[in-house]
């Protein structure tokens, strides 16, 4: 039975060994991962009144060009059911997409806890640079680790740790700021509505859950569980894009209700 966990074989090709319990997990994290996606995008459709904005197309994108793909390429990869090609292009893509993405989902709503200009800037410039610095070299060596030999392999499992560890320290930094200033406006306004309550808390427990999925994932991937840690992945960004929509949805529709709290958004800020 093949080393299903190690990462090499996992990106160059199928799971070979004989444990139905692991092919079960597989398929149904990343048909859960499908199942959501598709639900989040109709939502999304159903939910918004202006097809238009960052948020809208970042959730939009990062759901149908990069969890959608991505899935489909781990199922196809995995299961052997394309050739090696199709699985490999669709994971990778959708992996470039959908982490990227989700930042920039979070990205296009801080602005709604926090004016600060600096730091808002210093957000959108981490997240391009992180994109470029990050995402190229891991294209080039997952199509390296495939077709280009042993030398590519090596430098593939180095830099498969660089790259999540360095998107795992860009999403600590986006939800810490959505954590510090959710807690800085419920202490400075501690007589508030129990609605802005429960979607402050709520904010925090989401930030929160992101840091934890994100850790998890990060300790899988340097105990080379690949396979598994692609596919928890793969279902753990569709929870974290469904619960910032709920969340950051609500929030948006309260600032734009709620002079109190729009006021009280922007005010010490800078």
């Amino acid at each position: 039975m093949a080393n299903y966990s190690a990462p090499v074989e996992g990106i160059t090709g199928g799971y070979t060994g004989n444990s139905f319990a692991i092919q079960a997990v597989l398929a149904s994290l990343l048909a859960c991962a499908l199942y959501s996606s598709i639900e989040l995008i109709i939502l999304v459709f159903l939910t918004f009144h202006v097809y238009g904005g960052l948020y809208f197309w970042s959730l939009l994108v990062s759901t149908g060009l990069g969890i959608i793909p991505q899935a489909i390429g781990l199922l196809l990869k995995y299961f052997q059911l394309a050739p090696l090609w199709i699985p490999v292009t669709l994971s990778t893509f959708g992996w470039a997409v959908m982490v990227t993405g989700q930042s920039v989902v979070l990205y296009s709503r801080l602005h709604l806890i926090l004016s600060n200009q600096k730091i808002l800037r210093f957000v959108l410039y981490m997240i391009i640079i992180d994109a470029i610095i990050l995402q190229i070299p891991q294209i080039t060596l997952s199509y390296g680790a495939v077709y280009g030999g042993a030398r590519f392999a090596y430098v593939y499992n180095i830099w498969a740790k660089v790259q999540l560890t360095g998107f795992f320290v860009q999403e600590v930094i986006i939800s810490t700021i959505f954590i510090v200033q959710t807690f800085r406006l419920l202490y400075l306004y501690p007589h508030r509505s129990k609605r802005r309550t429960n979607i402050m808390e709520q904010l925090l427990g989401i930030n929160t859950a992101i840091i934890l999925m994100d850790i998890s994932l990060l300790a899988l991937e340097y105990l080379d569980l690949f396979i598994l840690q692609t596919s928890l992945k793969t279902f753990f960004y569709t929870v974290k894009l469904k619960l910032e929509f709920a969340v950051l949805s609500r929030l948006v529709s309260f600032v734009h209700y709620d002079p109190e709290l729009e006021s009280s958004t922007f005010t010490g800020s800078n």
